[in-house]
């Protein structure tokens, strides 16, 4: 396979070297000051990259999230274009141009953009059907983990600086009010857009945008009140046709016809579901409800979400299929 990589930090650089050990032929590697020949020998010219895409089976989009996703949604709609499958892990593109790339969605491997390693988004999609009437999520395992931590008797200063050595946080998020900030307003907002719009497109013709959705800081006196929470809350995605009050900190709520979708610190005592749904440690996990008063089945799946290795788990396993098809 003749795969090209954009982005070159903890999960392109995985890439790289998943690739390459399962040998496929790697044609670049695009970094910001240009192309490199592998991590670390420059070739030529970020402006050239695009010459570098001729043959290509498969490209790999592993960047951050910048400027709402336009970069990403620049980079994917010039490689579809040329009828390159694309494969990719950022989540502004989808969570903002959905609308202007659901026509090539069937070249498009989305999977490790919410849940990771986990998969979750192959899962809903298969099961999302009009008996459905709720779904509740854990789609940040960097804050599951932080809580989790935190419960067990952890400083939240000695729990952040483990989670950013670990590779689990967003980019340029510092300190412990910055990283929960970024993860819960910016991070879980796009991939509960994305969530939405790739397992309710059936059902609606309208989509969600993360930047038109008002999301909600977390303010210093919060933050404390969920210290002290520490044991009670977590940060839930939900999705339901009830409009129903909810024990939330930070978060939005915004509803698309009939579907309230909100997220937010959620006092996990308050429903039954989420004590079920609620994982441990890094953990990403989603519950299915289905029929009124669930009379159809509870349907849960747990798995690894954040880290490098779950997510090029995942990118490599969409790289293989669209490559089969």
């Amino acid at each position: 396979m003749k795969i090209g990589i954009i982005g070159a930090g903890r999960i392109g650089s995985e890439l790289y070297r998943r690739a390459k050990f399962l040998g496929w032929d790697i044609k670049f590697v695009l970094k910001d000051d240009g192309i490199y020949k592998n991590l670390s020998e420059k070739i030529d010219d970020i402006e050239k990259y695009q010459d570098y895409c001729i043959g290509l089976d498969v490209a790999f989009l592993a960047i951050p999230t910048l400027d709402d996703g336009k970069t990403a949604f620049d980079y994917m709609r010039s490689l579809l274009e040329k009828d390159i499958p694309v494969i990719s892990c950022e989540k502004g593109a989808l969570s903002n141009y959905f609308s202007e790339l659901e026509k090539e969605l069937d070249k498009i491997g989305y999977s490790a953009t919410v849940g990771g390693g986990t998969r979750l988004l192959r899962y809903l999609e298969e099961r999302i059907s009009p008996k459905v009437e709720q779904i509740h999520a854990v789609v940040n395992g960097t804050l599951n983990y932080i809580f989790d931590e935190i419960s067990k008797g952890k400083s939240l200063a000695e729990v952040v600086e483990e989670t950013k050595k670990l590779g689990y946080t967003e980019p340029k998020a510092e300190s412990p009010f910055e990283v929960i900030n970024k993860e819960s307003t910016e991070d879980v907002l796009m991939k509960s857009s994305i969530l939405f719009n790739i397992c309710f497109r059936r059902f609606t013709s309208k989509r969600m945008k993360a930047k038109n959705v008002k999301s909600y800081k977390i303010e210093e006196s919060e933050l404390k009140r969920l210290i002290k929470e520490s044991n009670n809350r977590r940060c839930i995605v939900s999705i339901r046709k009830e409009d129903n009050e909810e024990d939330i900190i930070g978060g939005f709520k915004y509803q698309i016809d009939d579907w309230i979708i909100s997220a937010g610190f959620k006092n996990i005592n308050e429903n039954p579901l989420f004590l079920q749904l609620v994982p441990n440690g890094v953990n990403n996990s989603v519950l299915i409800y289905e029929g009124r008063h669930g009379i159809d089945g509870t349907y849960r799946l747990s798995g690894q979400g954040a880290g490098a290795r779950p997510t090029t788990s995942s990118m490599i396993k969409d790289a293989i299929k669209l490559f089969k098809k």
